[in-house]
């Protein structure tokens, strides 16, 4: 009997360990881990893990330098929330866009925040909670007061910067899942 109750005892305690080690494995977890999800910055596109498809697309993407021109403007009044999954298609070839779309227009860091999400379209931090994000990639667009304005998702509706020129100059623009009014 005193033998059966150590047994329950290191059980317990290596049950203890292994949730307590395991929660410690996802607080370290950084941009570079195939499964993080929170913010993610370009830095960590252009050198972690996203690096070979990040940078093949964002170099291969020419927008349309007429309409960047129409955007450089506008698009500086308003804050922007990128929800997008790495492991996503959709993410992979709309996200280096909207970053070399942003870098043409001098868009500052400051005002754009990334978030990478898993495949629930979540993350640990629930950075999208009350944001109704439901594909990826989502590119919300805020005013200054913090209002929502409008989002881009999961492909555009015409081109990629056709689709953001609307938005960020009021023209009327739907993403394919808003509802329709």
């Amino acid at each position: 009997m005193y033998i059966s109750f150590l047994n329950k005892i290191k059980y317990s305690a290596l049950i203890i360990l292994f949730v307590n080690l395991t929660l410690v494995a996802q607080e370290d977890k950084t941009p570079n881990d195939k499964d993080y999800t929170g913010l993610i910055t370009q830095e960590d596109f252009r050198t972690g893990y996203t690096k070979k498809w990040f940078n093949k697309a964002y170099k291969a993407y020419e927008p349309n330098e007429e309409i960047v021109q129409q955007i450089k403007k506008p698009i500086k009044q308003y804050r922007i929330k990128v929800f997008m999954g790495t492991w996503c298609p959709d993410s992979r070839r709309e996200t280096p866009k909207l970053l070399k779309l942003l870098d043409e227009v001098n868009f500052k860091e400051k005002n754009l925040e990334i978030y990478a999400m898993d495949h629930y379209k979540s993350t640990e931090a629930n950075y999208e909670e009350g944001l109704d994000v439901h594909h990826v990639p989502t590119i919300i667009f805020f005013d200054k007061k913090g209002n929502e304005i409008n989002r881009f998702v999961e492909f555009p509706q015409e081109t990629f910067e056709e689709d953001i020129l609307k938005i960020v100059t009021n023209q009327s623009y739907q993403n394919p899942y808003a509802e329709e009014e």
